[in-house]
């Protein structure tokens, strides 16, 4: 038996927040500010001495902490760094708190699941620090034993704590969670914005989350495709049913969809899986996958669950079969056992019934929406993901000399901004697009309706995919910029991300229109889409993509008619062409399966 032993928690908020523009601690995630959701975490995991060392506006922060329950430490050299205030923290601790967990409060949505694994792991008798880990990576919290930052050590204490750290690690060890958040930190925009989404999915596993809740359950290969396909299936069906105006959760269905089969091979493995799920901390994943054999569902509406039991019955393996022919297999089976033949005849009209219900919401035959995208499942089942083709408008009726702000001005394409949108639909006419967008400037809706009519596609114009407004700037030169406005152009080039020109927006400001957007966008789409964008659109969504800071979105070149290809994952983004040509293309695709394009070196 264990022997009792008493934890603490620092979660450290002291810091000036220099490179995020706003102050981190009291930034918003929806409900509750990063500071609260760090602690609170702690508190649901049952840790009940939570300690948060305050520094830089603490008198801001204290009354947020007092509200928690919590304990408040002052940490007045908080200027000298992060080591300063883990040296505040651990000085406040008594002489009888055995170890604490250390957390950054930008590390804000950590499983209390993960915190409760490494507190169970901790042995007070042979006392290890005990670092959590995800896809073969350390993250946060680590839970130290006290002894080893007990000795009096200077703030300035060389290489600070990753230094200390790193000279016990031989006394140290990984412990594995099924917790891709205890790698998310928030120091720039690009980071709160992915913060405030993954805080919106609370409780539903990513990819990669459910990716590690297969390795950890040894589950199959084959139960994997199936699962890959029934999520795929069930999303497919979602996104149309939200365009009909239901409101349903990709993610959780994507996350249901992945792991319905989780006990696959144990009694009432719907319930076994369930309980599982319940137990990382997904209950509502759980909730749906405890539904996917048996279903008691009645009402005109449909569900996450009910399209997850919908989808499962036409998927045989990792094949994509008619509800007729997926039971009559069944019927057959147990022709001589009438009470397991009710039963099954019971999941069929059970499944029947949803579809119809389907049908009764998008005005057409379940059949066709699946045939329509059969090819792009199979080959998502296969590839993981879905093409994103990402083109910066062709080049435009602008003096050449001087160069010129342009911004919003509504500028039409020249002549070879004509040919490179020609080149454009040339190289693409074989790929299969299924949705394409662009803003409404003329030059981002002209390349668009170029590259988008063989394929029959209407383009989507969106105001909020814009170029970035230079307010005042705007068709002045970079000379005449520099000499009117000689302080803001100077402060613009130091600030980058947060500068503001007269009656502009920021880089920041413009990120906060456009990542969304491009949120929505792939949240309400299937398939390969087009966006034609502007340079800075086009640099704030592949800096997300390529989990680069704002600070550096001008190493990101965009040339007029460019094209960038980024595959598109649930939960992941992977760029695989940058700033390229059409020449370009032939080359990526011989190494990508790509969905809904007859690739040369395949078919």
């Amino acid at each position: 038996m264990k022997k009792p032993c008493r934890i603490a928690a620092l979660v450290l908020a002291a810091g000036y927040s220099s490179r995020m523009g706003i102050f981190k601690p009291l930034a918003s995630l929806g409900t509750y500010t990063l500071i609260e959701e760090a602690a609170t975490r702690f508190l649901r995991a049952g840790i009940t001495d939570v300690r948060v060392v305050v520094g830089y506006r603490a008198d801001e922060i204290k009354p947020v902490v007092d509200r928690l329950g919590v304990r408040w430490i002052l940490n007045a050299d908080y200027d000298r760094g992060m080591f300063s205030s883990v040296l505040a923290g651990v000085k406040s601790l008594e002489a009888d708190v055995d170890g604490f967990f250390l957390l950054p409060c930008d590390i804000a949505l950590v499983n209390p699941e993960t915190i409760r694994t490494l507190f169970n792991a901790y042995d007070p008798d042979d006392p290890k620090i005990i670092y959590p880990r995800f896809d073969g990576r350390r993250g946060h919290p680590p839970l130290i034993p006290t002894a080893y930052l007990r000795q009096d050590l200077p703030s300035d204490y060389p290489g600070g704590l990753q230094v200390l750290l790193g000279s016990y690690e031989h006394n140290a060890m990984d412990m594995d969670v099924i917790d891709e958040n205890i790698l998310l930190d928030c120091n720039t925009p690009l980071d709160y914005l992915a913060l405030v989404e993954r805080r919106s999915r609370e409780g539903v596993p990513t990819e990669g989350e459910c990716g590690a809740v297969w390795s950890r359950l040894k589950v199959s290969g084959d139960v994997i495709a199936h699962s890959v396909l029934v999520a795929g299936l069930a999303r497919v069906l979602a996104v149309h049913l939200n365009s009909a105006g239901l409101v349903l959760s990709l993610p959780l269905i994507l996350a249901a969809g992945r792991l319905h089969d989780i006990a696959k091979g144990q009694p009432d493995h719907a319930g076994a899986g369930a309980r599982l799920l319940a137990g990382m901390g997904y209950a509502r994943v759980g909730a749906v996958v405890a539904r996917h054999t048996d279903i008691q569902s009645h009402g005109p509406s449909v569900d996450e669950a009910d399209l997850i039991y919908f989808a499962d019955k036409c998927v045989e393996e990792d094949r994509l079969v008619s509800l007729e022919d997926r039971f009559k297999k069944s019927m057959a089976r147990y022709a001589d056992r009438p009470g397991i033949r009710e039963k099954v005849m019971g999941r069929f009209e059970n499944a029947r019934n949803i579809g119809k219900r389907i049908e009764a919401f998008l005005g057409r035959p379940v059949e066709e929406v699946i045939g329509r995208h059969e090819r792009s499942l199979r080959a998502e089942s296969m590839s993981g993901g879905r093409m994103i083709y990402m083109v910066r408008h062709g080049a435009v009726q602008s003096p050449a000399d001087p160069k010129r702000f342009i911004g919003q001005l509504d500028l039409p394409l020249n002549a070879e901004g004509l040919r490179q949108a020609e080149q454009l639909a040339e190289a693409l006419l074989d790929t299969s697009l299924s949705a394409v967008f662009c803003s409404d400037l003329e030059r981002s809706s002209d390349t668009a309706q170029i590259i988008a009519k063989p394929h029959q596609v209407s383009c989507v114009p969106r105001r909020d995919l814009r170029e970035i407004s230079l307010g005042r700037w705007e068709g002045m030169s970079f000379d005449e910029v520099r000499s009117v406005y000689p302080d803001e152009f100077h402060a613009r080039g130091r600030d980058i991300v947060h500068y503001r020109p007269p009656e502009a927006e920021s880089f920041l400001d413009c990120s906060f229109r456009v990542i969304p957007a491009f949120q929505e966008i792939l949240n309400s789409t299937l398939g390969n889409i087009l966006i034609v964008g502007h340079a800075g659109v086009n640099r704030i969504i592949l800096s997300r993509a390529l989990r680069r800071p704002l600070e550096d979105l001008f190493e990101i070149d965009q040339d007029y008619g460019c094209l960038n290809i980024v595959v598109h994952r649930p939960t992941a983004l992977e760029v695989v062409l940058l700033n390229g040509s059409v020449s370009d293309l032939y080359e990526v695709e011989s190494k990508l399966i790509i969905p809904g394009h007859p690739n040369r070196a395949g078919e």
